[in-house]
């Protein structure tokens, strides 16, 4: 039986969430629809268009509430809330039945977007880490890598890796005053995008970052507490850490009573990040 998402020539997409890697997840969706079917127009509604331009899959992107009168799909995996113990890609696409979907995302910068990444930061023989501190900072508490370890382990690494971090206005500094360390605020996120796929790796905790550095195909420690673990929202060709403690995960943003996102946030040391981050950058070296 032909699933209904299959069943038109048009098909309206919409994450039922809002943050950066929702709107990536969609990306899955359309890759797999247009593998079964490769005529079917695909368009979404988001509040990130601009992460489906240039996006071959995609005949449009409009901006988040402006649905039409045809039947639009959500791409869900919260309700219920938690979800089933699988990947989350695997789940939003069983909803919409597409079984067996490749367990990745989809992003394309331009050339001109390259070109202008080349240009703020030019090859160097330096490493480049790419840094993100401040995922989900002001939506889950417990999912927040306590700001003590991330301290620690920027003054871990060796100065002669260069450190990058992108951030928003409204969010706090980086926590370290390491050489060879740069704050890219408020970039437009096209070019964050081009940036990032320069880098020789990135570390940060599970976030819309972390999934646009794996669609990127850059290499990459993901640091997970106690909010979610990585069976659902991690990758296998990433390194994920973590934590080895019995009520982790919680799936509560403000953590559960044993710990109150005052333990699993600790619980991933800043000596294993180190460690785990420059075995990425050694293997980096040579793919």
């Amino acid at each position: 039986m032909v699933p209904e998402i299959l069943s038109n020539d048009e098909v309206r997409l919409y994450p039922a969430a809002r943050g950066l890697g929702d709107a990536l997840f969609v990306t899955t969706v359309a890759r797999e629809i247009k593998k079964r079917r490769p005529e079917l127009r695909v368009v979404v509604e988001t509040h990130w268009q601009q992460i489906f331009h240039n996006n071959p899959d995609f005949a449009a992107a409009f901006p988040f509430g402006n649905r039409s009168a045809r039947r639009a799909f959500s791409v869900n995996y919260e309700d219920p809330w938690p979800p089933q113990r699988q990947n989350v890609l695997r789940i939003i696409c069983q909803r919409l039945g597409l079984d067996d979907p490749e367990i990745r995302t989809y992003y394309y910068p331009t050339r001109d977007e390259r070109m202008k990444a080349r240009s703020i930061r030019p090859p160097s023989s330096r490493p480049l880490l790419v840094v993100h501190p401040f995922s989900g900072f002001f939506a889950a508490r417990s999912k927040q890598w306590d700001f003590r370890h991330w301290k620690q382990f920027l003054e871990l690494l060796p100065p002669e890796i260069e450190t990058i971090r992108f951030g928003g206005e409204d969010e706090p500094a980086t926590p370290t005053d390491r050489p060879n360390h740069r704050e890219m605020v408020g970039l437009d996120l096209r070019i964050v995008a081009a940036l990032l796929q320069t880098a020789d790796a990135f570390v940060g905790q599970e976030s819309g970052l972390a999934h646009l550095a794996t669609s990127l195909g850059v290499p990459s420690v993901v640091i997970f507490t106690g909010f979610v673990p990585p069976d659902v929202f991690g990758y296998e060709q990433n390194i994920n850490l973590a934590p080895d403690l019995p009520y982790a995960p919680c799936w509560q943003k403000d953590g559960c009573p044993p710990c109150k996102a005052e333990i699993c946030t600790r619980a991933v040391k800043p000596e294993t990040v180190c460690e785990k981050t420059l075995e990425l950058l050694e293997r980096s070296r040579w793919r």
